[in-house]
């Protein structure tokens, strides 16, 4: 049978006739809507969008024509090159930044803030306490004039705007202050003064309380001043600074411990300094749990011998502070009387036990800043 005789058959079946059979070319067509691949290309593009100066370059949507052959549908291919390059050299780059930061073994800001940290050569001793009254800058002032090493010098700072340490070196309120300087950039080798025993003295000077606020404010907002005066000073390595500092968290303790090479905290054989001696701690704790962190050590100042509850306190002291403790100054009224008549109360022959307890105390801050060395350091 013919493929014409089934054709026919099968028209009769359903009451037709096979004059209307005609062959139909099979042609496939779909229609793409252009909107959707322009539209999505030009939101893929990072901060493009399609301006009024570049739309007459555009066909509009209208213009399109509605049926398109599958070989016909693209993107042009500017456009299309663009696409991938603007996301993805951004992230490239980032990754290639991350894994050059990983080889070298830190961070691009943390190696940038090493080396902008100021390098220091001499030893600076930083004087601290958590309360007022413990004889914090008179031991300073002692401790200025009892270090000196050969060739070198002793500078005494005065962090604390009571403005004391410069009494307790032979000095008077009016020497110039590095809290004046500040405001001027001045040499701090200009402003100091000669202290007891060839010290040198910068002192904080006198301020109103404005100018006291606008120091502050430059401490606060710069962490590392202190440390570019310091370096700035041209310090050598057989230098020696002590710093006085007020009690307490300030930003004057801030910017001391940020250079100290050794921490003195002076206390009392007292309740109130054994109550409060956590509080240092706390203050002291960032600083000396950082790499190459300073030394710290603690001094029972002013201890009343003639009487049993000190005694008790400081037994109860000296084993809270365990192999921290630096040595224990016992009262003596020769030290304080000493400010009202502007002499050294060291220079005294023969020394009072408080005198001796303080040049012990020197000699043992000398050794723990030079170990191994044979130089002597006390004048």
């Amino acid at each position: 049978m013919h493929r014409s005789d089934d054709i026919a058959n099968l028209f009769s079946r359903f009451g037709s006739s096979a004059e209307f059979y005609r062959e139909i070319e099979p042609r496939y067509e779909y229609t793409e809507e252009m909107a959707t691949p322009f539209s999505a290309a030009l939101k893929s593009v990072p901060g493009e969008e399609p301006t009024s100066e570049h739309a007459g370059d555009m066909p509009h949507i209208d213009e399109m024509p509605a049926t398109v052959e599958a070989d016909e549908v693209r993107v042009d291919e500017p456009l299309l090159a663009a696409l991938p390059a603007a996301a993805g050299s951004t992230a490239l780059s980032r990754l290639l930044n991350e894994i050059e930061q990983q080889r070298d073994g830190s961070p691009v800001a943390e190696r940038s803030a090493q080396s902008s940290r100021p390098h220091l050569e001499a030893n600076v001793i930083a004087v601290v306490s958590n309360k007022g009254g413990a004889g914090r800058s008179t031991l300073a002032g002692a401790l200025a004039s009892a270090i000196k090493r050969p060739g070198g010098r002793t500078f005494a700072i005065d962090f604390d705007p009571q403005n004391s340490l410069c009494l307790h070196l032979g000095g008077n309120e009016q020497w110039p202050g590095i809290a004046q300087a500040s405001q001027r950039n001045a040499d701090w080798r200009d402003i100091a003064r000669k202290g007891y025993a060839g010290s040198q003295c910068l002192a904080y000077g006198v301020t109103t309380d404005q100018e006291r606020v606008d120091f502050e404010q430059l401490l606060a907002n710069d962490h590392l001043w202190l440390a570019r005066c310091l370096e700035a000073m041209n310090l050598g390595e057989q230098d020696t600074v002590v710093i006085d500092t007020p009690p307490g968290a300030t930003v004057y303790l801030n910017q001391v411990l940020e250079v100290a090479s050794l921490v003195v905290v002076v206390t009392l054989a007292d309740a109130a300094s054994y109550t409060s001696y956590n509080q240092m701690d706390r203050l002291l704790a960032p600083y000396l749990q950082r790499e190459n962190a300073a030394q710290c050590k603690v001094v029972i100042n002013q201890l009343d011998t003639s009487r049993q509850f000190s005694l008790d306190m400081c037994d109860l002291l000296k084993k809270r502070i365990g192999n921290q403790l630096l040595g224990v100054i016992r009262q003596d009224h020769f030290i304080s009387e000493s400010l009202a008549y502007d002499r050294n109360p060291l220079a005294h022959t023969p020394s009072t036990r408080g005198c001796q307890d303080t040049l012990d105390i020197a000699g043992s801050l000398c050794e723990l800043l030079m170990e191994g060395t044979q130089e002597p350091y006390l004048s």
